[in-house]
């Protein structure tokens, strides 16, 4: 698939710059304040020593430049930090994605890779972490096991300002620079405040759909598990301090199994009590291995309330002196500024 061009407004010119003459090697020593201080300009050193080690540059060739790099990248973060909470500028954004083969066959990590890469190459102003070693401030919601399919799938990003596109034309631009089998399906904007979205992933809907030949005893199966009080499977585990087998009871784990034709559509609750994979599970039940489970697909994750957008107030940044006053007053948040002609009557602040 050809490219799109990268989102209008985005304006990272001495970052491209940067990339494109990469291959060439390093800038001359004498170009290395210029370049750092540009790229300083447009906030992108965390994204340029990012750059450098997925390209996998010379690391001879480019230990001078790197040290310096890394030095600006360290002051940028300590200041990124003082700021973080109140920086006017700063939004998070929720996406709701896509995964299919080949994509669902990546680990997490490298899922969550494909995803920023993504966002990054179509030019939105993605977020460095605040790590020691910054990463895209990009954040899954609750991993979709290896090999299986997902359908609604969640993510939380960090935008270093407000994207340029409306939220509603993003999926299509993003889908322009996605790797096969990955696909945005919807972007929102939510308060920098609300929980992160892995936090408030609380019930998965799975669809497994059972080959013809397999169907008759997969419904027995099924029928006598939903008949059942007690359905126990065997997990390795330590007794008493010892390595062996131990039984846990799994029939309160999947919840509303029910028929639509050939394909059976179940639910699971998310918490970190209840983490066992429902591929193995479903296996349990129907006395198969879970590697012959390929037709299983995450349908869409359930999303709690958020308890924290319940009580902004306790979560809305303090302000501690004048500095801070003068950003959120800039960044028009929820001060109302009343400035009669009468003199005598006092200037209020207050929220509205």
């Amino acid at each position: 698939m050809e490219k799109e061009d990268a989102v209008p407004g985005a304006n990272f010119e001495a970052f491209q710059r940067f990339q494109r003459r990469a291959a060439d090697g390093p800038p001359e020593p004498a170009a290395w304040e210029a370049v750092l201080q540009a790229l300083g300009r447009e906030a992108r050193l965390e994204h340029a020593l990012a750059f450098l080690k997925q390209a996998r540059v010379d690391p001879v060739l480019w230990s001078g430049f790197q040290a310096r790099l890394k030095a600006a990248v360290a002051q940028s973060r300590i200041r990124r930090m003082n700021l973080w909470q109140i920086d006017p500028n700063r939004r998070t954004l929720r996406v709701r994605f896509e995964v299919r083969g080949p994509a669902c066959l990546l680990h997490p990590p490298a899922l969550l890779a494909a995803l920023a890469r993504t966002l990054m190459d179509a030019g939105l102003p993605v977020a460095m972490g605040l790590e020691k070693t910054p990463r895209p401030a990009v954040h899954l919601g609750h991993p979709l096991p290896l090999g299986v399919a997902g359908w609604g799938e969640w993510a939380d990003v960090a935008l270093q300002a407000p994207p340029a596109l409306a939220l509603e034309a993003l999926p299509a631009h993003l889908n322009g620079w996605a790797p096969e089998g990955l696909r945005i399906l919807a972007c929102e904007g939510v308060p920098n405040i609300a929980s992160p979205v892995a936090e408030l992933c609380h019930r998965a809907h799975w669809r497994w759909c059972c080959p013809p030949d397999l169907e008759p005893e997969a419904r027995e199966r099924i029928q006598a598990f939903l008949a059942s009080t007690v359905f126990e499977l065997e997990k390795p585990g330590k007794v008493g301090g010892q390595k062996e087998p131990k039984r846990i009871n799994i029939r309160g784990l999947l919840d509303d199994l029910q028929w639509d034709g050939p394909c059976l559509d179940f639910q699971t609750r998310i918490s970190g009590a209840e983490a066992a994979n429902p591929r193995k599970l479903l296996a349990a039940i129907l006395g198969l291995e879970p590697a012959s489970l390929t037709d299983l697909s995450r349908v869409r994750v359930e999303l709690r309330e958020d308890p924290r957008l319940l009580q902004a107030h306790k979560f809305e940044p303090k302000l501690h002196n004048m500095f801070e006053d003068a950003v959120l007053l800039d960044s028009g948040g929820n001060i109302q500024i009343i400035d009669d002609d009468d003199d005598d009557e006092p200037l209020i602040l207050g929220a509205k």
